[in-house]
């Protein structure tokens, strides 16, 4: 029998790979911004907000020294 564990295997290729953040809305906005999310064709709420900030960081791009805005992702 193999000690292959699928989950174990993605939570840690996801440790590796991804830097996690943790938001909040406002009691009872969930619903609201998952519909409006979902009306314009993202399919999660992670490509939303990811494709929010690549907007708005090339749109307005930081001046502070060592920061800058990959177009890689």
């Amino acid at each position: 029998m193999s000690n292959f564990n699928p989950t174990k295997y993605k939570n840690d290729f996801a440790k590796g790979a991804y830097d996690r953040v943790s938001i909040n809305f406002p009691k009872g906005q969930k619903p609201i911004i998952e519909e409006h999310w979902r009306k314009k064709g993202y399919k999660s709420l992670n490509a939303y907000v990811n494709d929010l900030i690549q907007k708005d960081m090339a749109e307005h791009p930081a001046t502070e020294e060592g920061v800058t805005v990959s177009d890689k992702q």
